[in-house]
């Protein structure tokens, strides 16, 4: 639909769905709805919105009715509420509750919503800039709402990022796939994320005043010194620890699936994100502590950093 209509940022979500549907924005009483669309299998489907939704919410909402109604799949009459997270929606007053399939439609619905709204050739731009100030700028630029732009951009994101907001008196938290939060701060206050963190800020995204932190270090990369390959590293790191030759083999085995696994997903671009990455990934992994600690274990992340981006070609 993106390239189709080649859709930009604020995306004119009103127009794109009266061109399909007959839209409705009406009063009613149940809380727990936003809206409801009718006759899925008809040519042209009617949509009621709710009157009265804050504006991004109901862009959300706009985009998610509109995504049932092209998923070809989609049937019946559907009524949803624009939510925060991929969850199943609970049934609203006077409306039948979804059944199992109805919640696969909303979830496809919420994700459609929000690949629309926030698409990927506005969004992976951003994310190529270092700058954590202008990706939130670009991404509040899209006219969705806070939790709508946190579910969306943190996949996206490798680990070690945190976000956080207030909707009312509720306090959210957004972290990417993979992060690891510091011990110090289990309650999750803002002074002690703020100690904790490599990087932090404040930006204003959905109308929300937003508190995010990096909690890895991108130091400079350096290749390890010398010529030991990475498996040679990691066995003097495990051997080192270890005297069972089953267990070292079972060891090496594990940590070079969790880099491996790591680095495969791609989320870093460029070898200081790599390394980052992976220190902040072993941070989660008490059980490789003491081989973690061991000099030898940097130089072996090190060395698989360097040999990712030679693959890579950007080293």
């Amino acid at each position: 639909m993106v390239e189709r209509y080649d859709l930009v940022p604020p995306v004119n979500i009103k127009a794109l769905l009266r061109d399909c549907a007959d839209l409705y924005f009406e009063g009613w009483p149940f809380t727990g709805c936003d809206a409801l669309v009718h006759g899925l299998h008809l040519p042209r489907p009617q949509v009621f919105v709710r009157n009265g939704l804050p504006p991004r919410r109901e862009r959300l909402t706009l985009a998610h009715e509109y995504g049932h109604i092209k998923m070809g799949w989609h049937y019946g009459t559907v009524g949803c509420q624009a939510v925060p997270s991929e969850v199943a929606i609970e049934a609203a007053e006077g409306i039948p509750g979804p059944t199992h399939d109805a919640d696969d439609q909303e979830r496809e619905a919420t994700r459609f919503a929000s690949y629309l709204l926030i698409p990927d050739r506005h969004l992976v731009p951003l994310i190529n800039n270092a700058d954590m100030g202008l990706i939130l700028d670009g991404l509040d630029r899209t006219g969705v709402s806070a939790d709508a732009a946190f579910m969306r951009l943190r996949d996206l994101l490798q680990p070690g990022f945190l976000f956080t907001f207030e909707v009312k008196s509720d306090r959210r938290f957004y972290t990417s796939p993979g992060t690891v939060m510091p011990t110090s701060s289990s309650r999750l206050r803002i002074s002690s994320l703020r100690e904790a963190s490599a990087d932090s800020g404040t930006a204003y995204v959905g109308g929300r005043r937003v508190d995010w932190f990096r909690l890895t270090d991108f130091a400079a990369f350096e290749p390890a010194p010398g010529s030991q390959s990475a498996t040679e590293l990691l066995r003097s790191a495990i051997n080192s620890h270890e005297n069972d030759p089953e267990f070292q083999q079972k060891l090496l085995l594990s940590i070079n699936g969790v880099v491996g696994g790591s680095l495969s997903a791609e989320r870093a671009r460029h070898p200081e994100q790599a390394l980052a990455l992976l220190r902040h990934k072993f941070d989660s992994k008490p059980e490789f502590q003491e081989i973690v600690n061991d000099p030898s274990f940097d130089l072996y992340l090190r060395r698989k950093v360097e040999e990712w981006a030679v693959k890579r070609g950007i080293l």
